[in-house]
C-alpha cells in the first residue's frame, strides 16, 4: 500500500484484534458495519493522515470493532465503501439524485433502508424524470440517508 498506507502496521493491527493468526483467514473474519464522515480528520490504524472517510469494521469472531480508512476498507476486506461514498456525496449536492446500487444494498443490509424503501430505490435508481410523488419519496429517503451517516458511529445490525 503505497501513499502512507502501512501495510504491515495495518495488518499487525487487524491480526491482533483477530483469532485467526493467518492474514487470509483473518480478513474473512471482518465485516463492514458502519461509515461516517470524520468532522476533523483522523487517522487511520494503518498510520494513514488524513482521513475522512472512516468505516468501522467488525470481527464476527472475536467481537471486536475497529476503524480504517476508506482506502483500507476497500484494499483489507474487497468492499467498495468508496462508491458508498460516492452517493453520499453526490445525494448531499443535490438531494433530488439517486443513491448507487452499492449505497442502497449497504444501507438496506444494515436497517437504515426498510424493505419498500429498498425496493424504491432500485426501481427509481436510473429514473430521470420523476413524478412529483416519486421525487418527494426520493428526497425523503436521502434524508434519512444523511442523517444516519451524520451521527458518528453510525452502524446497523452485525
Amino acid at each position: 500500500m503505497g501513499d502512507g498506507h502501512n501495510f504491515k502496521q495495518l495488518k499487525d493491527r487487524i491480526l491482533a484484534l483477530s483469532l485467526a493468526t493467518d492474514w487470509e483467514v483473518a480478513r474473512k473474519e471482518w465485516s463492514l458495519v458502519g461509515i461516517h464522515e470524520a468532522d476533523e480528520p483522523e487517522t487511520c490504524i494503518c498510520g494513514h493522515f488524513p482521513i475522512v472517510e472512516v468505516c468501522e469494521i467488525y470481527n464476527r469472531v472475536t467481537k471486536r470493532r475497529t476503524e480504517v480508512g476508506n482506502q483500507c476498507v476497500k484494499r483489507f476486506l474487497g468492499l467498495r465503501s468508496d462508491l458508498v461514498f460516492t452517493a453520499i456525496k453526490r445525494i448531499r449536492k443535490d438531494i433530488t439524485k439517486s443513491l448507487n446500487a452499492d449505497a442502497i444494498s449497504f444501507f438496506h443490509e444494515r436497517g437504515q433502508l426498510n424493505d419498500w424503501e429498498y425496493t424504491f430505490s432500485q426501481d427509481t435508481m436510473a429514473k430521470r424524470n420523476l413524478s412529483a410523488a416519486q421525487l418527494q419519496k426520493r428526497r425523503a429517503i436521502n434524508e434519512k440517508i444523511l442523517a444516519a451517516i451524520g451521527r458518528r458511529g453510525f452502524q446497523g445490525p452485525e
